[in-house]
């Protein structure tokens, strides 16, 4: 997991972007694969979950949060979108490179969900089943589509193939990202999770759960509700209030 506060700039911007973030290893996994990274004084958060199974798994996941450190505060939106895929390309590359070395090849890879937010404007950036979603007077709205193969064949997403994600970061010689641009309103509230999250409550849980309390207390309650309804896999959770 990484994390990295910046307290001068969270302090010059009078907390306008407030984040909360949780990870756990479940009921049932040995090791947690997932990694998340909060940056509120740069506005871009990330989650990030470990390809299920694969060897070094949890290391493609902080590499995948670890890329977004130090981007540029002051870059244009559109520029700093730019810089995301960039720096998320790079491990891309990294990774499929260990991958189909011939020599002690190591296969692993990471979903990537990242939201930016520069003043009125968001942009969701994802490749993965992790979700981003936002949470606007009472109503819950997924801003992100999973690449699975569930979701790419219009699959139930109970069956065993249905999880199967069709797109990551290492899976394959080129990254695709899909980005959604968005406009942010004052007490907006978002959402980044892994699937170990959405495999264990609804949609209608989710909300019921965003709609109450801080971003501490809410990211503990989603840890907590995940836990009691069975935990299966890895489960990480990052909830960003906006106060513009």
């Amino acid at each position: 997991m990484d994390k990295r506060s910046d307290e001068e700039s969270n302090m010059d911007r009078e907390g306008a972007l407030v984040s909360a973030g949780r990870t756990h290893v479940g009921n049932v996994r040995a090791n947690n694969e997932d990694s998340f990274i909060a940056l509120d004084a740069l506005g871009v958060w990330a989650v990030a979950d470990g390809m299920g199974g694969y060897r070094d798994g949890d290391v493609a996941s902080r590499m995948v949060c670890r890329a977004l450190d130090e981007l540029d505060a002051s870059a244009p939106f559109d520029e700093t979108i730019t810089a995301i895929k960039v720096r998320l390309a790079a491990v891309n590359r990294h990774l499929y490179k260990a991958a189909v070395r011939l020599i002690n090849p190591v296969q692993s890879g990471s979903t990537a969900a990242v939201l930016l937010v520069r003043d009125d404007k968001c942009a969701a950036i994802w490749a993965g089943d992790s979700r981003i979603y936002r949470y606007r007077d009472g109503e819950l709205t997924r801003l992100t589509t999973d690449h699975t193969l569930a979701a790419e064949l219009n699959l139930h997403e109970s069956l065993q193939t249905g999880h199967a994600i069709t797109r990551a970061v290492g899976g394959d010689s080129t990254l695709a990202l899909d980005v959604r641009r968005d406009h942010v309103r004052p007490g907006d509230r978002y959402l980044l999770c892994t699937d170990g999250l959405t495999h264990e409550l609804t949609d209608a849980e989710i909300a019921a759960l965003l709609a109450q309390g801080t971003t501490e207390q809410c990211a503990d309650s989603l840890i907590r509700e995940t836990l009691a309804h069975g935990a299966h896999d890895n489960v990480t959770v990052l909830v960003v209030d906006v106060r513009l």
